[in-house]
């Protein structure tokens, strides 16, 4: 049985507030995919995710080309009744750089090292590390086995077997 909006709702802000890393997936200029973790920040008003990275990282220069992004916050392996069905929400998103001069950045660093802790303040100072803002475009929530939905804006619809059909090629 599938539950109501309002439940799965708090279950995805939940996951997502409890979670301190995300999975990102990213494409070079060549159209090769990488898989990497990052931190993040998510700001429940907005619904946008903030993440900060080093440009040593290839996932950096990905996420400043400004291409779609998928991001994936999964719940802790240990606390799952059953590994698989660990429930889990990804998201494509659009990406844009906060800039380290902006207001916003600083708010951030603050907000990334109230989280974080004072690895923060050392990695923030220095001058290859970027904030980017990743907003989610569309999504999709799975909450265990046979209960999976479709996120878009506001809307938070069941999936069924067609539907995952339907859309495993995008």
């Amino acid at each position: 049985m599938m539950e109501s909006t309002e439940v799965v709702a708090a279950e995805i802000s939940n996951l997502i507030v409890n979670t301190q890393t995300m999975t990102l997936a990213t494409l070079n200029s060549a159209g090769v995919p990488e898989a990497s973790m990052a931190s993040f920040i998510y700001e429940a008003t907005s619904h946008q995710f903030y993440t900060a990275v080093s440009m040593l990282s290839p996932h950096t220069t990905h996420l400043a080309a400004k291409k779609p992004t998928g991001i994936m916050i999964i719940g802790d392996e240990q606390g799952a009744p059953q590994v698989l069905g660990r429930k889990r929400v990804s998201y494509t998103c659009d990406v844009h750089e906060i800039f380290r001069e902006s207001e916003s950045c600083h708010l951030l660093y603050e907000q990334f090292t109230t989280k974080f802790g004072g690895i923060m303040e050392v990695l923030f100072e220095l001058p290859d590390f970027h904030v980017f803002c990743l907003r989610p475009i569309s999504g999709r929530y799975i909450a265990g086995f046979g209960k999976a939905y479709t996120l878009k804006g506001d809307s938070i619809a069941p999936m069924g077997p067609n539907d995952i059909r339907k859309t495993a090629g995008s």
